[in-house]
């Protein structure tokens, strides 16, 4: 942290309770949201899961994205559009509104890409 680095934060980081304080002791301000496409879902069966607010999109079985998909993503890959996902997890972890968590991310975003 001394060093100014951010740390990203996706469904792979929050798989387990441990997982979960790590990320509890992250500075809101450090953090940077992402999905980590395309194989990195947030399973029913991880520790973040339960922090979840929205559904997710409905998924198709298939082996890669296609257009013929329409509107579908497919199952077990994430999408970009997964990312609140990761917010909402956050928000639980931290006791934080949704858009506190966005906005944040927003400007950390900003900020390490020099927007």
């Amino acid at each position: 942290m001394s060093l100014g680095l951010y740390i990203g934060v996706n469904g792979c980081s929050l798989k387990t309770e441990d997982n979960l304080k790590v990320v509890e002791q992250i500075p809101l301000e450090k953090l940077i949201l992402e999905t980590d496409c395309p194989w990195c879902d947030v399973r029913p069966s991880h520790a973040g899961f339960k922090f979840i607010q929205t559904q997710p999109l409905p998924t198709k079985k298939n082996k890669h994205y296609s257009r013929d998909l329409g509107g579908f993503c497919v199952k077990n890959r994430t999408e970009p559009c997964h990312v609140r996902q990761i917010a909402e997890i956050v928000c639980g972890i931290k006791g934080v509104s949704l858009e506190e968590v966005v906005v944040q991310n927003a400007l950390n975003v900003h900020d390490l890409f020099g927007i």
